[in-house]
C-alpha cells in the first residue's frame, strides 16, 4: 500500500473514531439526563411516603380518639338502660 492509501485509511478510522465518540457523548447525556430524573422522581417518592407516614399516625391517632368515644357512649347507653329498667321495676319491655 501506498502512503496516500495508508492516509486515506487512518483518516477513514479517524472518522469513524471520532463518530463512535460523538455517540458516546450523546448516550452519556442521555443516561445523565434520565438518572437526574429518576433521582427527582425517587425524591418525590421520599417526599411522599413522609407526607403518608404523617397522615397514617394522624388516622391511627384518631382511630383511637373515636374508640375511646365509642366506650364512653356504650358506658352512658348502658347506664341509661339501666335507668329504663328501673324506671319499669326491672321488668323486661312487654309488647
Amino acid at each position: 500500500m501506498s502512503d496516500e492509501v495508508h492516509l486515506t485509511n487512518l483518516e477513514e478510522f479517524v472518522k469513524l473514531m471520532m463518530q463512535w465518540t460523538l455517540r458516546a457523548e450523546e448516550r452519556m447525556d442521555e443516561l445523565r439526563a434520565a438518572q437526574a430524573e429518576s433521582e427527582a422522581r425517587i425524591a418525590a417518592l421520599a417526599d411522599a411516603q413522609i407526607k403518608t407516614e404523617s397522615v397514617v399516625a394522624s388516622l391511627g391517632e384518631r382511630m383511637s380518639e373515636l374508640a375511646a368515644a365509642q366506650t364512653h357512649t356504650e358506658q352512658r347507653l348502658d347506664a341509661l338502660i339501666d335507668i329504663v329498667r328501673e324506671m319499669r321495676g326491672g321488668n323486661p319491655p312487654t309488647s
